[in-house]
């Protein structure tokens, strides 16, 4: 099945903020001041300043996570009713960042297979993530049959693709089989990563045509992958 993708305007990266800039007469007010006080006033600050409230433990403290932004919140929002249950760990990091996500058994969805109970697709700019509850761990691991096969196909189509491991995803949230593969429809070149869970019979796999989707390069699907898988 070849990736599905909208026909909106492509979001382009906001620029970085510029760098602050000195006024001349701040730094020549910054110069003075150390000139002044030297060294000597630094210590004092530091000397006067409140301790820093320990750590319990002996356990760094580890900043906050970053608020979402209202973008974000919203599509939580919107695909979270879709992935939930089974389909929730493997989709959670995905979920600020899909678009048009769509359920089996919904108008325009996909049609869900024999044995799976449940199929999801989703956009993500210029490729499609798509995840499948399966009726049984058996039913998952016929299906991962299928793009083993398709990662030696992968040799030809797509150079450079790697080798299908057993890992965790980087979030830790699951464990189970990463594999690379591609395949060919319409004419074109579709690269794909699938993965599952091992626990649960659920996987998910990111589709991206090879040449338009990814700059025929394997980085920018590993890059999305490792961001959020």
């Amino acid at each position: 099945m070849a990736p599905s993708f909208g026909g909106g305007p492509r979001i382009e990266p906001t620029p970085k903020q510029p760098r602050g800039r000195f006024v001349v007469p701040a730094l020549a007010g910054l110069v003075v001041g150390l000139l002044v006080f030297g060294t000597g006033g630094w210590f004092l600050g530091r000397s006067t300043a409140a301790d820093p409230a320990p750590v319990k433990g002996g356990t760094p403290t580890v900043s906050a996570a970053p608020v979402l932004g209202a973008y974000e919140q919203n599509q939580i929002a919107l695909n979270q009713p879709r992935l939930s249950g089974a389909l929730a760990p493997v989709s959670q990091g995905w979920l600020p960042h899909l678009s048009g996500c769509v359920r089996s058994g919904e108008k325009d969805g996909p049609t869900a297979n024999r044995a799976e109970k449940a199929r999801v697709r989703c956009e993500m700019d210029a490729m499609s993530v798509i995840f499948v509850e399966y009726a049984t761990a058996a039913d998952r691991d016929k299906a991962r049959v299928k793009t083993l096969g398709q990662n030696v196909d992968a040799r030809e189509l797509t150079p450079g693709v790697g080798p299908a491991v057993e890992r965790a995803t980087p979030s830790g949230r699951t464990n189970g089989n990463y594999v690379e593969f591609a395949y060919q429809a319409s004419g074109k070149t579709v690269s794909g990563i699938w993965w599952d869970d091992s626990s649960t019979p659920v996987a998910a796999y990111l589709l991206a045509y090879w040449k338009e989707g990814s700059g025929s390069k394997w980085e920018p699907m590993r890059d999305i992958w490792a961001r959020y898988a």
